[in-house]
């Protein structure tokens, strides 16, 4: 059969580092991430540019007119539109207005919402096990999207278990006794190192703990090498909620010790073995993030 619809394209968005699985709503049996990409896309289509299609990662096909001439420009400008409106109203700030407005808004696989009665206590330091999986929203002044992070394995870096965390095609490491991070690698080629390995915990964690460390970065595929002097502080214990759910937190900030300039902030929940929020100070902004939904062996 012959359609007036014939001239078919797809467009990935760049800013997707990887699928967002979460439920399925139960009446109509899309993602967020789907629902999201209709609703940005309603705004651009025309009379004769619409959405044909979106996949449960967020991919979408659209379909033009027959007549060339229209496609080659009509196109461009849906693409450019779908653009604009990702950047003017990221996939975090949406998921998080319609949970706002819906309480109905599909509940993400293996969220929960936990307030624990009383204070934590010191948190040690978690146990992942291969197949633990936590997944992410973000948005930056200059991008925005989801991703998945995995404990794929558990390998040695200079003799020492660290556990690797996927995502895509980056690979994380981090080291077994205490989570210090200490190497990314993209393909297979290290993109950066940290010397020695960044203390981003100190176990246990207990309102009022600092800890402190002088460590270099580098970046061996840019050629460039960073010496940073930190300063971390757990500042509070709080009820943190995030799109995954409600959760007891530890809020921690890592600061610049010469300057006294913050730096990083994160709240890790013991429930979750993992951060549910970030926030990262940018020389172009901030960069938030926070936990959609997570899976736990």
């Amino acid at each position: 059969m012959t359609s007036r619809w014939p001239h078919l394209r797809i467009l990935q968005t760049a800013s997707l580092l990887a699928a967002l699985i979460l439920t399925a709503c139960a009446t109509t049996q899309t993602t967020p991430r789907q629902d999201y990409t209709y609703d940005m896309g309603r705004k651009c289509e025309t009379p004769t540019t619409k959405l044909e299609r979106v996949d449960p990662d967020g991919r979408y096909w659209i379909q033009a007119r027959g007549d060339a001439g229209l496609a080659s420009t009509e196109y461009p400008k849906f693409f450019a539109c779908m653009r604009d409106q990702f950047k003017a109203q990221p996939f975090l700030d949406w998921a998080k207005a319609q949970k706002r407005d819906a309480s109905q808004l599909p509940v993400a696989v293996g969220s929960t919402v936990h307030v624990a009665s009383g204070p934590l206590g010191p948190v040690v330091t978690p146990v992942w096990q291969v197949g633990d999986e936590w997944q992410y929203a973000y948005k930056s002044p200059i991008d925005s999207g989801t991703y998945v992070w995995s404990v794929n394995r558990v390998e040695p870096v200079d003799g020492v278990p660290h556990y690797v965390i996927r995502t895509g095609s980056r690979e994380i490491f981090y080291r077994v006794s205490d989570l210090a991070s200490s190497v990314e690698s993209v393909d297979g080629v290290i993109v950066l190192r940290d010397t020695p390995s960044r203390l981003n915990f100190s176990f246990p964690l207990t309102v009022g703990k600092s800890w402190e460390q002088s460590y270099r970065q580098e970046r061996p595929v840019d050629r460039t090498t960073t010496d940073r002097n930190s300063l971390w502080t757990v500042e509070a214990e709080e009820a943190t909620t995030v799109l995954a759910g409600t959760f007891r937190a530890m809020r921690i900030t890592q600061r610049n010790k010469s300057t006294g300039a913050l730096v990083y902030e994160m709240w890790v929940a013991p429930d979750v073995k993992q951060w549910i929020k970030t926030r990262e100070i940018l020389a172009t902004g901030q960069r938030e993030r926070e936990l959609t939904s997570f899976k736990l062996k």
